[in-house]
């Protein structure tokens, strides 16, 4: 399936698919499941990255391209050191847990990846909040639903 960005409506879909997934995570956690919430910190850190990268003309096929592009745009993106090397560092736990099962997963690092994640998501929210605002937009989606 190939995805084409460049709507507002789609950045705000992907954010709130970001959230409800992170708060999954925390879910997950507290269900002493930890390699369920290592693989929703991982997508509600994906999601939030393809928020971001929306407004490219980059067609994504998998989780890797996602990944590949957003660490290639992360510095003019104006992010965080910590959050350039968050998504690659959780994807790559991902990886070794679910895909090539050389790893077990463990509370501990699912709690440092939710960790990861919830910084990483707030910092993807700032970031396209003041691109809405520099760029003269109006309310976003998430403050109407909290009004």
């Amino acid at each position: 399936m190939e995805f084409h960005w460049g709507r507002e409506e789609e950045m705000e879909e992907w954010m709130a698919q970001a959230r409800i997934t992170l708060r999954a995570a925390e879910e997950m956690l507290l269900g002493d499941l930890p390699g369920e919430s290592i693989a929703d910190s991982f997508l509600a850190m994906l999601y939030a990255a393809r928020a971001v990268l929306s407004g490219r003309s980059e067609v994504f096929g998998t989780w890797e391209d996602v990944v590949g592009v957003f660490r290639r745009a992360s510095s003019a993106l104006g992010l965080s050191a910590e959050n350039r090397r968050a998504l690659p560092i959780v994807a790559e736990l991902y990886r070794r847990v679910f895909l090539a099962g050389d790893m077990e997963a463990d509370p501990l690092t699912a709690s440092a990846c939710l960790d990861d994640a919830r910084a990483f998501v707030a910092e993807m929210e700032r970031l396209l909040e003041d691109t809405r605002r520099r760029d003269g937009g109006g309310t976003s989606l998430r403050e109407d639903e909290e009004r």
